[in-house]
């Protein structure tokens, strides 16, 4: 028995001996796969999210600090507005929407067309053309062994056949062309985008991405990037996609710091001639940008997500992890109107704009601020719902869906029940929301007055 026992401590002890090496050969094992390995994303994923868990974000109290990092708007950050020939018209309202307060300073605009002399814009007495990067893209790949294979492309056909019919004048042709397979252009734009900016702007500190129906809250921006230090690779946005590709939306904007574009551009210009042969076939612009920040070692920094709205202000979803965090944009503004309207509402902000004081700007009745719950006729404060939302089949009267939200009390923000279908929708956020008839929308006015309170 005694002889056993010896034999089992020394087994167990070499066990115990070889954990180190197990954990070094493991270590260069993982340091020896791909940034983007999909074994490497998954812990890293998973890894992140569990770091994120116990780090709520329901207190951003030091947005509000004094920066560690100053930021100029004018001087340190370059904001590319992407445009396309189908949707040029909303550039008009986009610069008409800048406040007087603004302070951006050096913009460039991009699309898949080069804009005429008398189709320029002018900010502060800048003239902006706008650059076809499209163009760029194929020129670059021109060196490339691709185009010389023999394979077509019918993304470069396209874009042959809107230049010539914009070339010959033929405008119902041109936006026709466009509004078919602009999306498909759109993917060709964003790399080049990046790469145009940092040849024309090197010094700037900050780059931002953003289509032209998406609006900058500039307060916020500031006070986000000044705790960032810009040296150092930053790849910031509304977090979407599976672990396999996690990608900042694009219209909801994407911010890069100088050290991440000189990672990609400077350090790895073999991922950037990937991501140029990759747009000739990829759905989404903004995930190729992902995935050759990705080969570069550049991950996108999930725990700035929640400061990037991909809706209008009205749609934009308050949840609890972000009720006192500033919102940095709004997208889907693609009205020159909704875009006017957004900007005359905002242009008096001149601090961080958190989610909670949207229902302040839009003076919608916010009873929720006093802990009163109050019913709203012919409104939706849930919007469209996801799996996140819980769905109620033949809830036969208001009252009992809003006892379903009091049910789920611990999560529940806003409920919507409609008097047509008789479902019911329980949701984790609430929105501002507009009017929807046969639908009556409640706030959990408790929960709400809560976490406002905290802020």
């Amino acid at each position: 028995m005694v002889l056993h026992l010896r034999r089992s401590r020394m087994a167990l002890g070499r066990r115990t001996r070889r954990i180190p090496l197990y954990t070094l050969v493991l270590f260069i094992l993982w340091t020896l796969l791909p940034f983007d390995n999909t074994i490497r994303q998954a812990v890293r994923f998973n890894f992140v999210r569990l770091l994120d868990s116990f780090s709520p974000n329901s207190h951003d109290r030091w947005v509000s600090a004094p920066p560690l990092f100053p930021v100029d708007l004018a001087e340190d950050v370059l904001v590319i507005v992407k445009t396309g020939y189908g949707t040029r018209n909303r550039l008009a309202a986009w610069f008409k929407a800048l406040s007087p307060q603004s302070q951006l300073g050096d913009l460039i605009i991009i699309g898949d067309y080069a804009s005429a002399p008398d189709g320029r814009f002018t900010y502060r007495g800048q003239d902006l053309p706008v650059h076809d990067v499209v163009n760029r893209t194929l020129s670059d790949l021109a060196f490339s062994s691709v185009l010389s294979e023999g394979a077509s492309y019918p993304r470069i056909s396209n874009y042959e056949s809107l230049g010539k019919a914009i070339a010959n004048g033929d405008e119902e042709k041109a936006l026709h062309l466009s509004q078919t397979f602009g999306w498909e252009l759109d993917s060709m734009k964003d790399v080049s985008s990046l790469e145009l900016a940092y040849e024309m702007f090197p010094q700037k500190k900050w780059y931002i991405l953003l289509d032209d129906d998406t609006y900058l809250v500039q307060p916020s921006v500031v006070a986000l990037l000044g705790h960032l230090d810009a040296r150092f690779p930053h790849y910031l946005g509304n977090a979407v996609g599976d672990f396999r590709a996690r990608f900042a939306h694009g219209g909801s904007s994407i911010i890069l710091s100088q050290g991440a574009m000189r990672v990609l551009f400077d350090e790895n210009p073999d991922s950037v001639s990937t991501a140029h042969v990759e747009s000739l076939t990829t759905i989404w612009g903004d995930r190729l940008i992902a995935r050759a920040l990705v080969r570069s070692g550049v991950f996108l920094e999930e725990r700035y997500s929640h400061f990037f709205s991909g809706e209008p202000p009205r749609l934009s979803k308050l949840r609890a992890d972000r009720m006192c965090s500033p919102i940095v944009t709004f997208h889907k503004l693609s009205d020159p109107s909704d875009m006017l309207d957004v900007g005359k509402r905002f242009e008096t902000v001149d601090k961080p704009f958190e989610w909670a004081r949207l229902w302040d700007v839009y003076g919608d009745p916010s009873l929720w601020r006093q802990g009163i719950a109050e019913a709203r006729q012919d409104w939706d404060h849930v919007g469209n719902p996801d799996e996140a939302v819980a769905t109620i089949h033949g809830v036969k009267t208001v009252e009992k869906c809003a006892r379903h939200c009091a049910k789920y009390a611990r999560t529940c923000l806003a409920w919507t029940w409609d008097s047509v279908s008789k479902d019911c929708h329980v949701s984790p956020w609430m929105i501002v929301g507009k009017e929807s008839k046969g639908k009556i929308s409640g706030i959990n006015a408790k929960r709400a007055k809560r976490l406002a309170q905290a802020c």
